[in-house]
């Protein structure tokens, strides 16, 4: 009897998962980014903090069964928040660096409760940086003079909340950690192309969603 009972139940957890209504939808997110520290390598070490900030996210995706794919497009800008060389001297910074990102995306989502879903999710793409004269010196010697644009492969995993306040309207809370690879950029101050590593992005995300 027990038996029965369980195929029955997944039986109708099937039924569930192939009745759900499959949309296409589009979403836009405010994201506040927590930066992980900028890193030259060169023979002076040179790494920067960068400052927290803002940034936006815009995606169109389809929704099928509790699956979701998703194209995304997202844009931050980061300023240098002071910086060190490998034996921990303080070095005068300037300058910033803007990140154009486009992510292909995977959810799983959860079954709701009470309008209350939990997700998570990844996603690949590739980041267009653009250095915007970024320069680090210490004393009266330039260490670092950047500017240019570097392009590098990320990644990010996503977890968070969705509720659904209208028919076809989901607004989420969630939390990424986004990693992107070094890049190579010419360093004026040496004359000689060197690698940028930048450190793991801690994201808190709200956005919006509109199926149709």
């Amino acid at each position: 009897m027990k038996t029965h009972r369980i195929i029955v139940l997944f039986a109708a957890l099937v039924a569930s998962v192939a009745i759900v209504r499959a949309d296409f939808y589009t979403k836009f997110g405010a994201l506040y980014d927590n930066p992980g520290d900028l890193k030259v390598d060169s023979a002076a070490g040179f790494r920067a903090s960068l400052k927290s900030n803002l940034g936006y996210a815009g995606s169109v995706g389809y929704r099928f069964s509790f699956l979701r794919t998703e194209l995304e497009l997202q844009y931050f800008k980061d300023s240098l928040n002071g910086g060190v060389n490998a034996s921990n001297s303080v070095l005068v910074t300037s300058g910033d660096y803007k990140q154009y990102s486009g992510f292909v995306n995977a959810y799983l989502d959860a079954p709701s409760f009470f309008g209350v879903a939990p997700y998570v999710g990844a996603g690949l793409g590739m980041a267009r940086i653009n250095l915007d004269d970024l320069n680090a010196r210490q004393g009266a010697t330039d260490v670092v003079q950047m500017s240019g644009i570097g392009k590098a492969y990320s990644s990010q995993v996503m977890l968070g909340l969705q509720f659904n306040v209208l028919e076809n309207t989901t607004v989420n809370a969630g939390y990424r950690f986004q990693r992107k690879q070094g890049f190579d950029s010419r360093n004026y101050a040496s004359d000689l192309r060197q690698n940028v590593s930048l450190g793991t992005d801690k994201i808190f995300e709200l956005g919006i969603a509109w199926q149709f």
